[in-house]
């Protein structure tokens, strides 16, 4: 069946990535809640330092902005949550309070339920349900397909919501600003588009170059509906496994094209060429990757989503959330999406700090040198007065031991009673 541009899948149908869309619902670790509308959905911070000092005990004791610091230098990179928008079960509960929701792509098991809910997908129930036997997983929680979309478009949509949502959907539009375009013409004034992504240092992407803002000005220039041969090949040359923890633990693997009998060949072997849709990633993205990009296609009017939230990804696991929200003029950045502190700033900092500590340690040799000279001084002093002293009870000695000593003893005796008696009579 050709599949189109508002396929969800969290990558191709093989294997591999079969294990992906597995992966793809454990991270969905939210549970149902009942769908009211909360009195203000105001989502959570970027970063919470309570949250993340709640997650590290060890880091209890810094303040606010000591914890914010050490989530930047140290945390991001290894995982820390930094926000509980990062989980998305959490940031889940707010997409499932929304007053109603469109959720494009629901595969085997929808990310959100209830009567306020509707789906998408490029398959009819019945071709879903088909899909899924196929792909071994259980049919019971397939939903019903309310808007069809073979073509990728959001034509076929009869009303507006307040909140869409996509998990591992939007990697793999083949034209990402048309998409976002359709999802905006669905959504209400202020309303959200809940985004989980995939990190692509975390996951079978990881070799493929981050996308850049050029890539996906020219895919909307071109108008691409499917997929360019550049997405094909650079999974086949530079895909990886797709074990979240290997690569965390920054065991990425063999890059495919190591693994192929004739590369030559068979990096170019079966290319799509006809007009029929071939899903794969289009595009790879970090959470610094993805802001960037889409701060800019907002500044530049491309489209009317600004940016509300971006969390990093947590350790262990292989995707990021996003909200973008409609005709929303953009918070603070610091309110939006924390920054990693860029590795050439880290290098810097741990250059100076070295030369900071090189001029201490200097500092310290010369205090040492001083403190040698000045011990040196006092140990020629003390052994001068050592010999003073030994002269002085060699002088003693002799002076005891000589005849006049003894001779004088009888007077001195005398002299220290008259003393004595002298002192006893003097009036008080």
């Amino acid at each position: 069946m050709p599949r189109t541009d508002a396929v969800p899948r969290i990558c191709p149908r093989n294997s591999t990535e079969a294990a992906c869309d597995h992966q793809r619902h454990m991270f969905d670790w939210g549970l149902p809640i009942k769908n009211s509308v909360m009195h203000a959905l105001s989502l959570p911070p970027p970063f919470d330092p309570s949250f993340y000092r709640g997650n590290a005990p060890e880091l209890a004791h810094l303040t606010d902005q000591e914890a914010l610091h050490h989530f930047q230098d140290e945390g991001i990179a290894k995982g820390y949550p930094g926000s509980p928008g990062s989980e998305r079960g959490h940031l889940l509960s707010f997409a499932r309070s929304e007053a109603s929701i469109l959720e494009i792509g629901p595969f085997h098991a929808p990310s959100v339920v209830g009567e306020n809910v509707r789906y998408m997908d490029v398959l009819t129930t019945e071709e879903l349900i088909k899909a899924v036997k196929e792909a071994g997983h259980p049919t019971s929680n397939v939903p019903q397909i309310h808007y069809v979309a073979p073509t990728g478009g959001f034509d076929m949509v009869d009303r507006q919501f307040s909140a869409v949502f996509s998990g591992h959907c939007i990697e793999h539009q083949p034209n990402l600003i048309r998409h976002l375009q359709g999802v905006s013409s669905v959504l209400e004034d202020g309303g959200r588009y809940y985004i989980a992504c995939p990190d692509k240092r975390y996951c079978f992407d990881h070799y493929i170059p981050a996308t850049g803002i050029s890539d996906i000005l020219v895919a909307f220039h071109a108008q691409h509906r499917l997929h360019h041969p550049r997405s094909f090949i650079a999974q086949r040359l530079h895909g990886a496994h797709n074990d979240a923890y290997r690569h965390w633990a920054t065991d990425h693997g063999p890059q495919r094209y190591q693994n192929l009998k004739s590369a030559k060949n068979d990096l170019f072997e079966e290319l799509p060429s006809d007009d029929a849709y071939h899903d794969v990633h289009a595009w790879q993205f970090t959470p610094t990757s993805f802001f960037r990009i889409m701060t800019f296609l907002y500044e530049v009017g491309l489209i009317d989503f600004a940016v509300e939230r971006i969390y990093h990804t947590r350790f262990g696991t292989q995707e990021f959330t996003a909200v973008l929200r409609k005709g929303w003029k953009p918070s603070t950045r610091e309110k939006t999406f924390v920054e990693q502190t860029p590795s050439q700033e880290r290098i810097i900092a741990l250059q100076k700090a070295r030369v900071d500590s090189a001029e201490e340690i200097e500092s310290l040799k010369k205090f040492q040198t001083m403190a040698r000279a000045e011990i040196e001084q006092l140990a020629g002093e003390k052994l001068k007065a050592d010999r003073e002293i030994e002269d002085l009870h060699f002088r003693l000695n002799s002076l005891l031991a000589s005849h006049s000593w003894a001779v004088t003893r009888p007077l001195r005796r005398l002299a220290d009673f008259l003393r004595g008696s002298s002192a006893n009579s003097r009036p008080d």
